[in-house]
């Protein structure tokens, strides 16, 4: 069985990456972790298992950790990273937004997000971060198919109305803090989006991944990145497989 892990930065990222990794993987061949790491700092850290979800013949395992907040992602993998490999994962990954960070600083940003202290070194090839510009509801304007999905009446020409933006031709890249231009597109049919779990669960389950793998991504480099890295282990281990 082979593993690959993701530390991500909160509830909504954690959502994402699993509805992408179950449709990217398969069910019937994956188990999946969910964990949330909590506390720190003034208080005593806590790991909390959230689920497990186990297939009959799995071929891979995802763990998938819920750090908390963006700049506990690079330090949760600097923890854990060594237990990992030792464990069997072959693949640390981590997932954050860019938000409240300037565009100006993504540069500077990524460069300290994959630096690794010389005692860790020889974990560099086996480790990557992703970074969602703005956030990772960026990538759920670019899939422009679910808006309709909400409310019939959510065209284009009714959002630019009374926004001043239309999602259907933007760059979603574009947009400083996609999550409120979510709220404020539900709310103009009496929705909302707030990033409560069971909102988060609902909006990530209307979402098309087929648009997203086979279209929207590439315009959007680090969701591009995000799936490459899904398809490339699935493949590269695809063989070993069908082969054992």
């Amino acid at each position: 069985m082979k593993r690959i892990a993701f530390f991500v930065e909160g509830q909504t990222e954690q959502i994402f990456l699993n509805r992408l990794v179950r449709e990217i993987f398969g069910v019937d061949h994956t188990n999946i972790i969910l964990k949330q790491f909590r506390g720190g700092m003034n208080i005593p850290k806590q790991e909390i298992y959230i689920t497990r979800i186990k297939s009959r013949t799995p071929h891979f395992e995802v763990l998938i950790s819920d750090c908390g907040s963006d700049n506990r992602v690079k330090s949760e993998i600097l923890d854990n990273i060594a237990n990992l490999r030792k464990s069997g994962y072959s693949l640390i990954v981590g997932l954050r937004d860019l938000y409240p960070i300037p565009i100006e600083e993504l540069p500077k940003l990524k460069k300290g997000l994959k630096f690794l202290p010389n005692k860790l070194i020889q974990y560099n090839n086996c480790f990557d971060i992703v970074v969602a510009i703005h956030e990772v509801e960026t990538w759920f304007i670019a899939e422009i198919n679910h808006l309709k999905k909400v409310d019939k009446r959510l065209t284009g020409r009714f959002i630019k109305k009374h926004l001043g933006f239309d999602p259907y031709i933007i760059n979603p890249e574009s947009r400083e803090h996609p999550a409120k231009d979510l709220d404020d597109i539900y709310r103009l049919v009496g929705k909302s989006y707030t990033k409560r779990r069971w909102q988060v669960q609902k909006l990530v389950n209307r979402l098309d991944i087929n648009y997203l793998r086979n279209h929207a991504r590439y315009n959007i480099e680090p969701l591009n990145t995000l799936i490459s890295i899904l398809e490339d282990f699935k493949i590269k281990n695809k063989n070993k497989f069908s082969n054992a």
